[in-house]
């Protein structure tokens, strides 16, 4: 245990509004959880799970926003999932965390039981180069679930009308959007991220709502990353700075 917890650092997120341990080596968060987060858009209370939770940092920044939402998460890794119930403790968030795979959710949660919906589930599929680390490669590349996976399981977790939202890879756009209404899961907002204005867009964020009719979807502005100092835009700043 002492071991685990020396390859751990203990960092301030979001103006020290959160604090949250992750890996000095091994697999620690991007940005891409946080703009999802972001993302996000809830009206109503309701029970919100989060598809591969890592570290947590998705639920822990939406209950800044949320504070009514009822919070669980999954997650395969034991290490991860060790270091999420330790976050939740530190910042006082009552999570029902579960480690488990979102291949066998039928094995853990019942049908329709999800008003909401996150995931950020690995982007690369697994070939060529992948990383040497375990506990990265299962994070990032697509070796114990795939997207389509991912996708299958918010399907069967949400009510009708329920909402679902994903980041992905901008590449995989077309692959999404098909497993999402072949599974009744229809786009209503899409929002690309570039990482800079004049460069094409890396990633896509997308908001799916549950046999709803096809059409009215909204494709949001663009997110642009870096600015020409190559520092974050002040909007992705902001999103760093005032999360609440």
């Amino acid at each position: 245990m002492q071991k685990f917890q020396d390859n751990l650092e203990l960092i301030p997120f979001i103006r020290g509004k959160i604090k949250l341990y992750q890996k000095k080596k091994g697999y620690r968060f991007s940005i891409d959880p946080v703009l999802l987060a972001d993302f996000v858009k809830i009206t109503k209370k309701g029970k919100l799970v989060d598809l591969g939770t890592g570290s947590g940092i998705i639920l822990l920044l939406l209950a800044l926003r949320y504070k009514t939402l009822e919070f669980y998460g999954i997650e395969i890794q034991e290490d991860l999932y060790k270091i999420a119930k330790e976050n939740f403790k530190l910042n006082n968030l009552k999570v029902n965390l579960i480690k488990g795979d979102v291949k066998k959710i039928k094995e853990i949660f019942k049908p329709h039981s999800f008003e909401y919906v996150v995931a950020n589930p690995p982007f690369y599929k697994p070939t060529g180069k992948t990383s040497n680390i375990e506990e990265v490669k299962i994070a990032k590349f697509e070796i114990k679930a795939t997207v389509k996976d991912f996708i299958e399981a918010a399907s069967y977790l949400l009510k009708d009308s329920g909402k679902f939202f994903l980041i992905n890879q901008s590449q995989r756009l077309s692959e999404t959007i098909d497993v999402c209404i072949e599974k009744r899961l229809t786009p209503k907002r899409i929002r690309f991220v570039h990482p800079r204005i004049d460069e094409n867009s890396s990633h896509f964020l997308i908001e799916c709502v549950k046999g709803a009719k096809l059409g009215g979807e909204i494709i949001e502005k663009p997110l642009i990353l870096y600015g020409g100092n190559n520092k974050y835009t002040e909007e992705v700043e902001k999103i760093l700075e005032e999360f609440q």
